[in-house]
């Protein structure tokens, strides 16, 4: 998976679920707010009911209406509770959205320090192959082009010690891509097509311009190479890298 990859996975599943998770909490606490809001409905209709039959019963004139005294004790109970009830509502319901909310600040920003940590790590990577891949084309075409040079007397005992001190380079940077940054086949081929497409361009100028026979001849060889090179690659398959794009 490249970077575009995972950073893509985070936001399908692990930003998505965070969001689902407070979605459903927050649903959650509308409920509990409307289960406390149900309780109010009916104590208040059970303590209108009892206010009610209270204010219709008919007055005991023996005490005095003594029965009445305290119906006026149903009328603040009524409003204390409704006051009371009310406020526990909203309160209850203020603090769970804000639990709610604060929990999913928290968990998006693990999310989010956990996602930065993961895409430097492995873009940081991910460049680092690229750059090895780059290092290895690179020093592969200098090999190349020192080859060529050899046709030219002029140029061979300067191009010569080159072959030595690029090849392993090349070999090295190219098997360090495919080792640790587990680079395809694809990558690997396409690295050394890449410097033979650029050798045999710059290799044939060089043999048109200096009138050299053999690096003509090497330059052939670089063509029949290639051509060798894409038979096989089609085959897995990969495709070869322009040569004004990277390896």
């Amino acid at each position: 998976m490249n970077c575009r990859d995972i950073g893509q996975w985070f936001t399908d599943n692990v930003e998505q679920w965070v969001n689902q998770w407070r979605a459903s909490a927050d649903q959650q606490c509308t409920q509990a707010q409307h289960w406390l809001e149900q309780v109010e409905q009916d104590l208040q209709s059970w303590l209108h009911t009892q206010q009610q039959r209270c204010s219709e019963q008919e007055c005991n004139w023996g005490c005095l209406c003594c029965n009445k005294w305290f119906c006026w004790l149903i009328d603040v109970l009524v409003q204390v509770i409704t006051v009371v009830i009310t406020t526990i509502d909203h309160v209850i319901a203020a603090i769970c959205h804000l639990i709610v909310t604060l929990i999913w600040v928290l968990a998006s920003i693990v999310v989010q320090v956990v996602k930065w940590a993961v895409l430097a790590i492995v873009c940081g990577l991910e460049a680092l192959c690229g750059l090895l891949i780059l290092v290895g084309a690179l020093a592969l075409l200098v090999v190349l082009l020192a080859i060529v040079a050899q046709g030219v007397p002029a140029w061979a005992a300067i191009a010569a010690p080159w072959i030595p001190i690029a090849l392993p380079v090349a070999v090295a940077a190219l098997v360090l891509a495919r080792s640790l940054c587990d680079a395809s086949r694809c990558r690997a081929f396409g690295a050394i097509g890449w410097a033979l497409k650029w050798a045999i361009v710059a290799g044939a100028i060089i043999a048109v311009v200096m009138l050299s026979p053999l690096s003509a001849l090497i330059v052939v060889i670089f063509g029949g190479l290639i051509a060798a090179l894409i038979v096989a690659i089609e085959r897995i398959p990969c495709t070869l890298p322009r040569m004004l794009g990277l390896p």
